[in-house]
């Protein structure tokens, strides 16, 4: 759901960074998700749950238009809300247990290549629908717990605060993903959404 009107793929830029203590709700969640990658000697069926092309099923959107509203888009939230969205997951060239490379497409011209490696890290980019006018960066943080076969990722951006938590049901025909955002400027806006994709 990053980018706009973009035809082109893009592939973002990612610098690592040495890992901070955080604190807070959001700080102690990150933490304990931390602690599941620490010498993970994950299965492989546990990442190869994630890898394939996942199709968003916008039937059983919630609070995705609102989520969108409080990162500033206007008039167009609900239709991107609604729009195709899809992403494929593979495993990414460092060949570390857990981490992937996404790429998404959307209804609304988002072509987006991006590496999700363990640990903080930095991503650029030129422009981004849901972290604020570009060129900019956001600082993010990634972990894998295979044991329940969830991906999570903090993200400290311009707007404010967030969180994206990705599970694969046990079937392995589903991911559910579940956002959640604080803006910095504005406290009183403290909003989640969560989305459901089927495996094509």
């Amino acid at each position: 759901d990053r980018g706009r009107q973009r035809t082109m793929v893009t592939t973002t830029t990612m610098t690592m960074v040495t890992p901070t203590t955080t604190t807070g709700r959001r700080g102690r969640h990150q933490h304990r998700a931390r602690r599941a990658t620490t010498g993970v000697l994950a299965s492989t069926s546990a990442a190869d749950a994630f890898v394939g092309t996942w199709a968003r099923d916008a039937t059983q959107n919630q609070h995705v238009t609102l989520y969108l509203i409080a990162h500033g888009v206007g008039r167009g939230a609900m239709d991107k809300a609604n729009m195709e969205y899809t992403q494929t997951w593979t495993r990414a060239p460092s060949g570390v247990e857990g981490e992937f490379t996404v790429h998404t497409t959307s209804g609304s011209g988002t072509n987006r290549v991006l590496t999700y490696p363990l640990g903080e890290f930095v991503e650029k980019y030129e422009s981004s629908t849901i972290f604020g006018d570009g060129p900019g960066e956001v600082k993010r943080c990634a972990t894998f717990d295979p044991a329940t076969r969830t991906h999570f990722v903090s993200t400290v951006s311009s707007l404010g605060d967030e969180t994206t938590t990705r599970v694969v049901d046990e079937d392995g025909k589903t991911m559910r993903c579940r956002r959640e955002f604080k803006r910095r400027d504005d406290p009183e806006v403290d909003v989640w959404c969560a989305e459901v994709f089927i495996k094509q």
